[in-house]
């Protein structure tokens, strides 16, 4: 009885250590806000940010590896071609940006699910690359909303799984569009 309790003791004490942490790791991230995609997010530390323009979408991209996971934010804004999300289907647009996502010869797709924000329908796949000798898993969330596109990323070793769950867990929830 007594061996019993002190592994009762020891599986909280491990719950209460995991939970500080994940929170304590939430404190300490920075939140990155955009006038220009209309989003926030939170991640690790400042993100880069650069500009791109492909025929006529204007993108801004974010982007922050850590020791361990990397995270990518790419806003597409296709106001000039005109196109409004709210009142098309992004199907096409959707299945272009997932062969995109997948384009590397040994990347293989996991799983796929729709997922929501608030009142917006998305989409998220999971899939895994060989990055050196080393296997990689990426969680990507896909939103379509007013005149943007957006992809949420985050990828790590598949071996330090936990830590991705964790990190992915907190980085999708700090993420809201203006």
């Amino acid at each position: 009885m007594k061996f019993q309790n002190i592994k009762i003791k020891l599986l909280l004490f491990a719950v209460l250590v995991s939970t500080c942490t994940s929170v304590h790791a939430q404190i300490n991230w920075i939140k990155t806000k955009s006038k220009k995609s209309k989003i926030s997010f939170e991640l690790p530390e400042k993100p880069n940010i650069r500009n791109q323009e492909l025929n006529s979408i204007k993108s801004e991209i974010f982007s922050h590896r850590d020791a361990a996971n990397i995270f990518g934010i790419v806003a597409s804004d296709f106001s000039a071609i005109d196109v409004d999300f709210n009142h098309s289907d992004p199907s096409e647009y959707y299945e272009q940006m997932k062969e995109g996502s997948l384009l590397s010869s040994d990347a293989i797709l996991i799983s796929e699910q729709s997922v929501v924000y608030k009142k917006l329908l998305g989409k998220e796949i999971v899939y895994t690359m060989m990055l050196g000798k080393h296997e990689y898993t990426y969680f990507k969330r896909f939103f379509f909303k007013d005149q943007f596109i957006y992809q949420f990323t985050i990828g790590g070793p598949t071996r330090m799984k936990q830590v991705l769950l964790d990190k992915k867990m907190l980085f999708f929830n700090s993420i809201q569009f203006e």
